[in-house]
């Protein structure tokens, strides 16, 4: 498979670039053939179209790169009566770009499918635009953007791929977010989002031809994470998950990396000989599929392992591999570094001292390069500069003399005048400087006068807000009680009243009425103050609600991706507060059948997004015009000095997000 193949294949069959190889665990080609099949006997153009751009990818991906170009041309042929197709093929063609090295023109391809695909509200063209924006996040990663990447995950390409309802999708994209984290090594983050990458791919019942693969790299990068969290037991059930498939296919190069995870997972318990085991059987199938990536990362984590048993003549064997297989001087000097420390621990200080010269010479070399550069950089600069001060100072020389020639009585004339006007000037400026720093002092009072006064004002407008919220609560509360609880309890008492004339008891009917007040009242109660938000924590309170809410119309989903759940309590109310007037507001107006209610944390922003597939709305029209819901809502987001986004169109549902300031409760 050429460079350029390789290349293609990452970007378009995988959602992250973990992998340094095509992963493969069963043959792929039945699947194929079937597909092959079923786009030959298609009876229309379109069908015949959509399978063919499909099996163009599906080549790509086992490296038959005629078909796939063959497929991809009969694709293109029949696409033109169908406006989705047209607009799909945007995304098929786009490899084209990168083909020809055009990395500018496969980005620009990439956002015209996104929007031209924007019109359509059907499960393929979901997946399609998830694909093509976790293709484009990674176009902005290759830029270093990596926050730019991670946006484009969590409010865009995971929305559109849970809308498509692809599990594998989903779970790709996790696994891509969790990638990010791993880079940076904040590993706890990254363990949140394999966890729900995990949980996602073993849901995936759709057969796809790299269904198994990704649920088993799934499997071992998270198995991964979890040794460095030093989670040893989730590690060693993941990757008992993996082994129980992968063991059925020992071919596999998954392998690879099983192994390795395997390895460490033992070496970091200090297992040594089990360690050893797994890193052997890891070098073996690393070397049956020429994967020289994995194979070095192999013996550099058995070198390891057998500098810590005093193993110094083998780990010396995997150091002297390592130098003359390694095509990067960044790597050939640390190896060095490994060679001194193992020759220094044998005593053989002569070499131990050749190898840390060596390291010496590498790193010195390599920090030379640099300053050679730097130096070459900066003489040209001085050179550019020393050439324009040569001609600047020539040709005043040469002015001079021209003007001493023509013009000396003149130059005394002028000189007097000067010196005079100068004076003047200075005076001038001297006087003015000292007017604007008087005038630039007081703008500067005003200023910070205008800004307390504003700030006072906002302050106040919250409050007000907040305490008109509190009193339109308390005739809620009131008339709940009159109109609910206080009938009940009257019907209660003429009920009694009549029972005592009659000297009757009807005890079902006043049994009935007694369990309808208690019921009431435990709603109120509930509206005042959850009890599970009480005994419990916001989790399950939110949990509570969202089920409370749910109803055979409209379905409530709720996730809940905080790892530590140490709020304070008022802040945790107040959360409380936010999400049930959005849902009030969502199932009074939105008419949706779907809501989806999600909350994370990262350190001290906790973030909020409320979902639904309603009516929307115009948002610019209520801009000036706000119910007591949405400013409740606005108040309470204000209070804690977060932001609110509203995203909405009439018929297209609405999105609501929300960033709150919130402090950890010290345990």
């Amino acid at each position: 498979m050429t460079k350029i193949g390789f290349y293609l294949f990452l970007i378009f069959f995988s959602t992250t670039t973990y992998s340094q190889v095509i992963l493969s665990l069963d043959d792929d080609t039945v699947y194929i053939d079937s597909i092959a099949r079923v786009t030959k006997n298609a009876q229309s153009d379109s069908l015949k179209s959509l399978y063919s751009f499909r099996l163009s990818k599906l080549y790509l991906m086992v490296q038959d790169m005629k078909k796939s170009k063959e497929y991809l041309q009969e694709a293109n042929k029949l696409k033109t009566k169908f406006p989705f197709l047209n607009d799909a093929s945007i995304y098929y063609n786009a490899f084209s770009f990168l083909e020809k090295g055009d990395a500018d023109g496969f980005e620009k391809t990439l956002v015209e499918a996104n929007n031209k695909l924007k019109k359509y509200n059907n499960p393929e063209a979901y997946k399609l635009r998830a694909i093509i924006l976790q293709n484009y996040g990674l176009m902005q990663q290759r830029k270093n953007n990596e926050k730019g990447y991670m946006k484009i995950l969590v409010y865009e390409a995971i929305p559109l791929a849970k809308k498509s309802g692809d599990y594998e999708l989903i779970s790709n994209l996790y696994k891509a977010i969790a990638i990010i984290f791993m880079n940076t090594n904040e590993r706890e983050k990254a363990s949140e989002y394999l966890s729900e990458a995990q949980n996602h791919i073993e849901k995936a019942t759709k057969k796809s031809p790299t269904l198994a693969e990704s649920k088993m790299e799934t499997y071992i990068i998270n198995a991964e994470n979890l040794v460095e969290l030093k989670r040893f037991y989730d590690a060693k059930k993941t990757l008992d998950k993996a082994y129980s498939k992968l063991s059925k296919y020992p071919e596999s190069n998954l392998n690879d990396s099983y192994f390795y995870a395997e390895g460490i997972y033992y070496a970091k318990q200090n297992q040594h000989p089990k360690a050893l085991k797994s890193y052997e059987k890891g070098i073996k199938s690393a070397q049956k599929h020429q994967n020289l990536i994995a194979l070095n990362r192999l013996k550099f984590a058995e070198y390891e392992v057998l500098f810590k048993l005093k193993d110094y003549e083998k780990a010396k064997k995997n150091l002297e591999y390592l130098l003359e297989n390694t095509p990067f001087i960044v790597d050939k000097k640390n190896y060095y570094n490994e060679l001194a420390k193992v020759y220094n621990a044998t005593k053989n200080h002569e070499k131990a001292y050749f190898y840390s010269n060596k390291y010496n010479t590498v790193n010195d070399s390599l920090n030379k390069s640099k300053f050679q550069n730097e130096i070459v950089e900066l003489e040209a600069k001085y050179k550019k500069a020393e050439s324009e001060k040569k001609i600047t100072l020539l040709q005043a020389q040469n002015d001079k003399a021209a003007l001493l020639a023509n013009n000396n009585r003149l130059n005394s004339i002028l000189f007097g005048v000067l010196s005079f006007v100068l004076f003047i000037t200075v005076l001038f400026l001297w006087i003015l400087n000292k007017n604007q720093k008087k005038l630039s002092f007081q703008k500067e009072v005003n200023h910070e006068q205008e800004l307390t006064a504003l700030e006072n004002q906002k302050k106040l407008s919250v409050s007000n807000a907040l305490i008109e919220g509190e009193e339109v609560e308390r005739k809620r509360i009131a008339r709940d009680l009159h109109d609910g609880l206080g009938s009940m309890l009257s019907g209660l008492k003429m009920h009694l009243n009549l029972a005592e004339k009659d000297n009757a008891t009807n005890k079902i009917e006043i049994g009935t009425l007694l369990d309808s007040s208690i019921k009431e009242l435990r709603n109120i109660s509930q509206n005042l103050m959850p009890e599970s938000l009480l005994k419990l924590n916001l989790e399950n309170a939110l949990r509570d609600l969202c089920i409370a809410n749910s109803n055979s119309k409209t379905r409530i989903e709720f996730q809940y991706l905080v790892q530590n759940q140490n709020l304070s309590k008022n802040y945790e109310i107040m959360i409380y507060r936010i999400i049930q007037e959005l849902l009030n507001n969502t199932l009074k107006y939105a008419n949706a059948t779907q809501i989806l209610v999600s909350c994370s944390q990262n350190q001290d922003v906790f973030f909020i997004t409320v979902e639904d597939n309603g009516v929307g709305f115009n948002v610019s029209e209520i801009k000036d015009n706000i119910g007591m819901g949405l400013r409740n809502i606005k108040n309470r987001v204000e209070f804690l000095n977060g932001k609110l986004e509203i995203d909405s169109k009439e018929n297209k549902g609405t999105s609501t997000y929300i960033e709150l300031k919130v402090k950890h409760e010290d345990l």
